[in-house]
């Protein structure tokens, strides 16, 4: 049970990214999709845990002093790091084989998404600004290794809107680190000393506009009949804005643990899905 924890397993549904391109551009549920969709979710989840893993080994120290975060394997002793670090290295060659196997191409994204992680906890992490962007980073990677390995074109807006989305979701995690460290927060993230409370409020509040700005010009440009899902995004993103501020940025949590934003994030696949595959 130990091991599965260190997977991490609920941040999974950050990879469902994966499936943007095909769920927008209306081939979700061709026979090619539906065939490629498990072995491409689970190759980017396998990864997506083995730099979880790496993240938790070179943070053990920090995330000693985190609330929260010091109940990991690692972090509480439950599982040592040189086991740890094998199990990252299995579950990345595992990774890496499938990826392979899927397509060329989404071997390389996965390859930039490990490559961008590991720089991030050795080093990036501790760099204001350049954090954020490389927790952003790999949303929009998701997107890019999804079009590759299901043969779509992402959209250059859907890829602008997901990066403007990325930075919501990577702001509103940073925000909520701070608001639930407070002073402690430099103890566990250098970068958190230098960004003031203030100044990630209006980043979030920046990429927040530019979400929305983008996704309204995407639905225009795409498929007209999705200007209706506007007033459901900008919902979405006035309660994700609210729970940053309560400290909860996290969007996985963000997610399970809001009720209003779980049913706007449904509503919206709903509309989305009934406008793009019923027109």
């Amino acid at each position: 049970m130990k091991y599965i924890h260190l997977l991490r397993i609920k941040h999974w549904i950050k990879n469902l990214f994966l499936f943007a391109a095909p769920f927008f551009g209306g081939s979700l549920l061709k026979d090619e999709t539906l065939r490629t969709a498990f072995p491409v979710f689970v190759a980017f989840s396998l990864c997506a845990s083995s730099v979880y893993i790496f993240n938790d080994i070179q943070d053990i120290e920090y995330d000693r002093l985190h609330p929260k975060k010091k109940k990991r394997p690692v972090a509480s002793g439950s599982i040592s790091k040189s086991n740890a670090l094998f199990f990252a290295f299995v579950l990345a060659t595992l990774s890496f084989v499938l990826s392979y196997w899927i397509s060329t191409i989404f071997f390389y994204f996965i390859l930039s998404y490990l490559a961008i992680q590991v720089l991030y906890s050795l080093y990036l992490k501790n760099i204001a600004v350049f954090d954020i962007f490389c927790i952003a980073s790999g949303f929009v990677i998701r997107v890019l290794a999804g079009g590759s390995a299901f043969h779509i074109e992402v959209s250059r807006w859907l890829l602008l809107t997901m990066f403007m989305i990325s930075l919501v979701l990577a702001s509103g995690k940073r925000l909520a680190e701070a608001k639930l460290l407070q002073e402690k927060a430099e103890e566990h993230r250098k970068s958190l000393d230098v960004y003031s409370i203030s100044t990630l409020k209006e980043i979030l509040l920046i990429s927040s506009s530019g979400a929305l700005i983008a996704y309204a010009l995407y639905t225009v440009e795409q498929y007209q009949h999705l200007v209706y899902t506007v007033p459901v995004v900008t919902f979405g993103l006035f309660r994700y804005l609210l729970l940053s501020k309560k400290g909860i940025g996290d969007p996985t949590e963000a997610l399970i643990h809001d009720k209003w934003l779980a049913v706007t994030v449904i509503l919206w696949l709903f509309m989305i899905g009934f406008l793009r595959y019923n027109y």
